[in-house]
């Protein structure tokens, strides 16, 4: 028998949508975002479940309004606030500790959810604000995806391996940079910040606000990236995954190191599947 040389994200069962946590801390639209696409094919994906970093926010009323069960826990209240943690070496000790704590019990709740349920879950969508490591990283290991609103593509200057655009305000940090348009990118969460494989990327957007670039202009061009590339690449990747389309090598990398990716049994370039030029 030929051994596969690459392993589904998710391997789909006749008669069993794809079970989907969706992690969030704030307005909720990649979580409506996911309940659109869930609402449209309900025989292929289902939001299962609504976890969240802090309390009373629009995405617990999205989820109570879908009915999706909800884990919700206050993660400043148990570890502090990072900017705060940050100043002292101890306090780093202390707060990255309680965050790994967090999220191990976070995964405790999950497992116990799904034994009462009866089902498991599949896949992990983040839309938070938060790192994840620990048990909960592990047991997920390539079954959690991410949107970053920067082009992952771009290389610092002299590297092959050191994304430009990671890390906190990428709009603004592109835009800053002389970039005239930008887009997102969805890919599989590993331990580094924002390093793991690329599944595909959003339509471009044209900054078309004033210049010189400000924070204020750079939070305006990404509302409007949330509509035009954000939620439409999510949706790509969840589609594409519930139906065992995106597959990862075991064996064969790209320069930095990721996992090559395949979509419907073809390998794809580093950007992933290109939604600017992809035709279904």
């Amino acid at each position: 028998m030929k051994v596969s040389q690459k392993r589904q994200i998710y391997k789909p069962v006749a008669g069993s949508p794809m079970n989907v946590i969706v992690f969030a801390s704030g307005g909720g639209g990649n979580l409506q975002a996911s309940i659109d696409i869930s609402e449209k094919y309900p025989g292929l994906l289902k939001i299962g479940l609504v976890v969240t970093d802090r309390l009373r926010i629009k995405a617990i009323t999205i989820a109570e309004k879908y009915k999706i069960p909800v884990i919700a826990k206050d993660f400043e209240k148990e570890c502090g606030v990072w900017n705060e943690s940050k100043k002292d070496k101890k306090r780093i000790l202390n707060y990255r500790k309680c965050a790994v704590k967090f999220h191990d019990d976070v995964l405790e709740e999950i497992l116990e959810l799904e034994k009462k349920l009866g089902l498991k879950f599949n896949l992990v969508v983040l839309s938070y604000h938060r790192w994840i490591h620990g048990k909960l990283l592990y047991h997920f290991k390539q079954k959690i995806i991410n949107q970053h609103a920067g082009d992952l593509t771009v290389m610092t200057p002299g590297s092959t391996t050191t994304r430009t655009y990671r890390g906190i305000n990428p709009v603004l940090m592109a835009l800053k940079n002389g970039e005239k348009k930008t887009r997102t990118s969805t890919f599989l969460v590993n331990n580094g910040q924002d390093t793991g494989e690329i599944l595909c990327q959003g339509p471009w957007v044209k900054y078309q606000r004033p210049y010189p670039v400000t924070k204020e202009s750079s939070i305006e061009h990404e509302n409007i990236q949330k509509r035009e590339s954000d939620w439409p690449s999510l949706k790509f990747a969840l589609l594409g995954i519930a139906k065992g389309y995106f597959s990862v090598s075991k064996k064969n990398h790209y320069p930095d190191g990721n996992k090559k990716v395949f979509f419907k049994n073809v390998p794809l370039s580093y950007q992933g599947v290109d939604l600017e030029t992809y035709n279904a």
